[in-house]
C-alpha cells in the first residue's frame, strides 16, 4: 500500500457513502492528508446515505462533493429501466409509440454518476483512483486493480473481501453501517430509480421511507405500463413455436 501511493502526488478516492467505499475509508484513514475523498450526490440519496456521508466529510481532509440532478436528466431524457421496449426507447418514443420514455439502467448510471466522477477526477489531476470494487459484486470486473485508464491507475484495496469481511472490518472499526444493510449486502446510489429491481426496495422504502416509496412505485408503474404489453407479444410469439 505504501508503495502504491508513494507513485501518486495527487491520489483520489471514490466514496459513495456505502459499504466498501466506507471501508476503503478507514482502511487508509492514515493516508488521507494525501488523498482526495470524490462523492457524487445525484440528488436522491437515501437519508441514511447522506448522514454516512456526512460523518465522513466531517473528518476528511480533503472532501469534494460532486452534484448532478438525476431529476432534471430523466425528466429530458426517460426513465431508467431493466426492461426496455421498443416503443418506449426515445426513437420509439419520438414516434408516439409510447406514453413515457424509458432509457437503459446504464446510461442514467452513466450520466449522472460514472462520467462526472471520473471527469472530475481526471480534470484535478489525480493519476490514481481508489474504489471499493470487490470481486463478490460482479462475475467479471469492467476493470481490474492496477489497470491504468486515460493515465490513472486502478486501485482496489479490498478487492478480494467478501461482503462479510467489509461488515466485519467496519464492525471492528466502531464505524456506524447504514440501516439499509438490513436490508441488502449493497445499497442504492439513487433510492428512487426505476430500475436496479434486484435491490428490492421496495419493502425497505415502504417501511422507513414512505414519501420516497410513493415515488418510486409511480415510477415502477409507469415502466411496467411500457413493458407489459411487449412481454405479452413476446409470449403470444412463443407460443407459437
Amino acid at each position: 500500500m505504501n508503495e502504491r501511493l508513494a507513485r501518486h502526488e495527487r491520489i483520489a478516492l471514490s466514496f459513495s457513502g456505502g459499504k466498501d467505499s466506507l471501508a476503503c475509508v478507514h482502511l487508509l484513514r492514515d493516508y488521507l492528508d494525501a488523498i482526495t475523498i470524490y462523492h457524487v450526490d445525484t440528488g436522491d440519496l437515501l437519508p441514511e446515505m447522506r448522514d454516512s456521508v456526512a460523518r465522513v466529510a466531517a473528518f476528511a481532509p480533503r472532501f469534494v462533493y460532486i452534484e448532478t440532478d438525476v431529476a432534471d436528466w430523466i425528466a429530458r431524457h426517460g426513465l431508467p429501466t431493466d426492461l426496455l421496449p421498443y416503443a418506449a426507447h426515445p426513437v420509439g418514443y419520438g414516434y408516439g409509440q409510447a406514453r413515457t420514455p424509458l432509457v437503459p439502467r446504464y446510461d442514467c448510471c452513466w450520466h449522472n454518476l460514472m462520467f462526472p466522477l471520473f471527469e472530475r477526477v481526471k480534470t484535478d489531476g489525480n493519476t490514481m483512483l481508489i474504489r471499493g470494487t470487490k470481486r463478490a459484486d460482479s462475475t467479471r470486473l469492467p476493470a481490474y486493480d492496477g489497470e491504468i485508464h486515460h493515465g490513472i491507475e486502478l486501485y482496489y484495496p479490498i478487492e478480494t473481501w467478501s461482503h462479510r469481511q467489509v461488515f466485519d472490518f467496519l464492525e471492528d472499526q466502531g464505524v456506524p453501517i447504514p440501516r439499509v444493510y438490513e436490508n441488502a449486502v449493497n445499497s442504492p446510489e439513487c433510492a428512487t430509480c426505476s430500475a436496479w429491481w434486484g435491490e428490492k426496495r421496495a419493502r425497505y422504502l415502504k417501511k422507513y421511507h414512505p414519501g420516497l416509496f410513493e415515488i418510486y412505485d409511480a415510477r415502477l408503474q409507469l415502466v411496467i405500463d411500457e413493458v407489459a404489453p411487449v412481454l405479452a407479444q413476446l409470449r403470444q410469439e412463443a407460443e407459437v413455436t
